[in-house]
């Protein structure tokens, strides 16, 4: 191998490899006993489009050129075909449609443009159950409701009152229907509720005859079993937890499979189940590990060594389970798992695995730390060549990673953007901050009225922790963040110098998020002292930490307008920093240029400004600023 300094190896994962793949994600899945039916985002063109196998053969796309399967309900859709006696029910942005076959054409269900917005379906007895999100020019905020559309297409509300709904269901027997809902200022992994109601003979639903719902208590996917049977998942024990129900006695029942672990997620999105039944028992993804609890009551784990993350299980009767898996070397992948044999077969995968392994893959270690008194982890990447060491005795650069959410968290699935830093002989720490998920309530609850605040404090013990256990050059810590992380990497260098360079992309917030700021934060315009203590704009006096700065000009939720003022002010102080800004991209890039543009701006402005040579030469990025060389 060739000594060379950290930072400066050259690697064979490049900007191209990001975007690049058979597929950018494998998004939902449906099963049944023949087929498997998943939505992927197309390269080429951003289009989520049905595919199926049948029989774990050659995949076939169902979805024509000119559409694409996806919903902006709550802005991040979720729930958006299923599939009824061999046909596919979808939504688009302006429909919903039924397809007979992967040949024939679509027919329109029901058209409502981009004022009505569907997600989450469900079809029984004739009719499709969904939530609809309604916008108009007289509200501020759209409506949400539980609607029902007959087979002619006619659209009825059928729950409404709530500010928010999802998993409307039906029990196999046709005599329950069952739905979530929630108001503000909860977001759906705090305080919720889950409701059951008669469905009449004539179609209407009584008043409900039972209510879960509890102070501060999080209840979230309602389905049924084949029997007629409901389960939830509730967090009454600190911790997400499968349940049966007892709807004579309006409470829960059993706790299935009792665990310290997490056996749900946030529900960012619609329909991602982390357990699914059958007549022969229950699946549950445990915090990275997929178990079976069989009718008698054993429990089997399914041994599924490349994958650790799982998510949108399905089972069907021949206890063939399917769920989208990923890996530290082991990116998105739609995988079969045979209940009673434990074989896995993978059916599709967004990359090639015989890609994956011809490339220089850092695996991850989970690292702990102490902040503020409580135990913080995060996925340590050491900077990892076949071709290139470093000199003895040299200390790696690092990158500190801030999860967006902030209601989210930090895995140790492959991301390719996270290795080509380590390719090239950076490390980097994908930290759990308090307020993520994963570890129980309290410590997701943690966050409540602290956003900004224990969070940047975690990022910087996390720093200050990895440079006093020698595993980084205390020169060379660099932090990057997106979405709510760009909050947070704001917050962070301005409470501390041990950050050396920071990239910036991007953040959000809009009705489904509105009482998200009361919760994280505090109530406004009660509280406006808060907001104005925690601001970044409001610190800029004390903002000397170099950043780069990457926005799209059409993001409708942070206004460009931010980072250029930012930009300006570091600018006019002589600090080194960079601003890209992304023709035609809103909030989140999905163009190839600007992906690959803020990845390579980001490293870039990193090793010019930490002093680091470079193992490529760009010409199209100007950083102001920088000390002892024209660019």
């Amino acid at each position: 191998a060739t000594i060379s300094d950290y930072g400066s190896w050259h690697s064979n994962i490049d900007a191209d490899i990001i975007v690049s793949g058979n597929c950018k994600a494998i998004c939902e899945l449906q099963a049944t006993n023949e087929s498997v039916f998943w939505i992927e985002q197309l390269f080429l063109d951003g289009r989520r489009c049905i595919f199926e196998s049948r029989y774990g053969g050659v995949p076939i796309q169902w979805t024509p050129p000119h559409m694409s399967v996806r919903n902006r309900v709550h802005e991040y859709g979720g729930g958006s075909f299923i599939v009824v006696d061999g046909s596919v029910l979808f939504v688009t942005t302006t429909g919903i449609y039924r397809q007979q076959s992967a040949d024939s054409a679509p027919e329109v269900i029901f058209e409502g443009g981009s004022s009505r917005r569907f997600a989450d379906l469900f079809y029984s007895g004739g009719n499709l159950y969904v939530v609809e999100e309604v916008h108009s020019n007289e509200s501020h905020f759209p409506q949400n409701r539980i609607s029902r559309i007959s087979s002619s297409g006619d659209v009825e509300p059928f729950v409404s009152g709530a500010d928010f709904y999802a998993w409307p269901r039906v029990s196999p027997d046709g005599k329950y229907f069952s739905w979530m809902q929630w108001n503000l200022p909860f977001m759906p992994w705090d305080e919720t509720s889950i409701r059951v109601a008669q469905l009449l003979t004539d179609g209407t639903l009584s008043k409900p005859v039972m209510e879960l719902s509890s102070k501060d208590v999080n209840f979230h996917a309602p389905e049924w079993d084949p029997e007629s049977r409901l389960y939830v998942i509730s967090d009454q024990t600190n911790w997400w937890n499968v349940y049966s129900v007892d709807i004579a006695k309006g409470r829960l029942g059993e706790n299935v499979f009792s665990v310290n672990e997490e056996i749900g997620t946030p529900q960012w999105q619609f329909a991602d189940r982390q357990y699914a039944t059958n007549q022969h028992g229950i699946l549950m993804n445990v915090s990275g590990k997929l178990h079976f609890k069989w009718r008698n009551g054993n429990v089997d784990r399914l041994e599924t060594p490349l994958y650790t993350q799982f998510r949108c299980l399905a089972l069907n009767t021949r206890n063939i389970a399917y769920c989208v898996a990923s890996g530290p070397t082991r990116s998105s992948s739609l995988i079969r798992i045979d209940v009673e044999s434990g074989e896995v077969t993978v059916v599709r995968e967004s990359r090639d695995a015989a890609q994956i392994d011809s490339l220089d893959i850092s695996v991850p270690e989970l690292i702990e730390f102490s902040s503020g008194g409580y135990t913080v982890s995060g996925w340590f990447y050491p900077p990892f060549s076949r071709s290139f060491v470093a000199p003895q005795d040299a200390l790696p650069p690092v990158v500190l990673m801030a999860h967006g959410g902030p209601t989210a968290n930090a895995t140790n699935s492959l991301d390719m953007k996270m290795q080509y830093f380590t390719s090239r002989g950076f490390a980097v720490f994908d930290v759990n901050y308090r307020g993520s998920t994963g570890f129980g309530t309290k410590y997701r609850n943690l966050l409540r009225r602290q956003w900004g605040v224990m969070d940047r404090d975690d990022m910087i013990s996390a720093a200050k922790y990895l440079v006093s256990s020698r595993r980084v050059d205390e020169n060379g810590v660099c932090i990057m963040g997106s979405s709510a992380g760009g909050y947070l990497l704001l917050s962070t260098i301005l409470h501390s110098d041990i950050i050396k360079a920071a990239a910036s992309l991007y953040g959000d917030t809009h009705k489904f998020e509105y009482g998200y700021n009361e919760q994280l934060i505090g109530k406004y315009p009660e509280e406006a002292h808060i907001y104005e203590s925690r601001s970044p704009i409001r610190m800029v006096d004390r903002l000397h930490c170099p950043v780069a700065f990457f926005h799209g000009d059409e993001d409708a939720v942070v206004p460009l307008s931010q980072s250029i003022s930012l930009h300006n002010v570091l600018k006019a102080r002589g600090v080194p920093t960079m601003l890209l800004v992304f023709p035609d991209e809103g909030h989140g890039f999905r163009g190839t240029k600007a992906i690959k543009d803020s990845l390579v701006g980001s490293f870039y402005f990193f090793c010019r400004v930490l002093g680091i040579k470079l193992s490529f030469v760009t010409n199209e990025m100007k950083i102001d600023n920088l000390k002892g060389t024209s660019n």
